[in-house]
């Protein structure tokens, strides 16, 4: 028997303000970049990765996230590709099942209400099977952070 797990998992910062836009049939998705290094401050090494959320996750991401906040990543890795003036292009990026807000700024933008600073769960345009909705909020306080 052959099992196969594909799992994404990404801590870091918000390289620039996500982009929201919304499919012919009016789903919203919302991409942003997120970066993350390793190594010593001599030697640092950033990697840079492209994530996108769905619907109601996508929405929140577009109100809560701005250029340089901290998130937590949970999705699944996926590629596309494409082909343009006869060149192929490829893209993978990581699709969102659950972003944890970890960047509480003191003012709120103004469409961000008492949301800030939560984490949220929400379908990834697919079945979502198992993932909490974007209404729950999967972890109560700093505490239950699983990291």
């Amino acid at each position: 028997m052959a099992f196969a797990v594909n799992h994404a998992v990404v801590l870091g910062n918000l390289g620039k303000d996500p982009e929201l836009r919304y499919t012919q049939g009016g789903k919203a998705v919302c991409s942003f970049s997120v970066a993350t290094s390793e190594g010593r401050d001599d030697a640092k090494r950033t990697e840079w990765h492209n994530v996108v959320a769905w619907e109601k996750l996508a929405d929140l991401c577009a109100r809560l996230l701005h250029k340089g906040s901290k998130v937590y990543v949970e999705g699944r890795m996926s590629t596309s590709s494409w082909e343009k003036d006869g060149q192929k292009h490829y893209r993978t990026q990581i699709v969102a099942r659950e972003i944890v807000f970890l960047t509480a700024s003191g003012e709120p933008r103004q469409d961000q209400g008492q949301d800030q600073g939560r984490g949220y769960g929400g379908q990834s345009g697919g079945t979502g099977a198992g993932s909490p909705g974007a209404d729950e909020i999967p972890y109560a306080d700093d505490e239950d952070i699983p990291f």
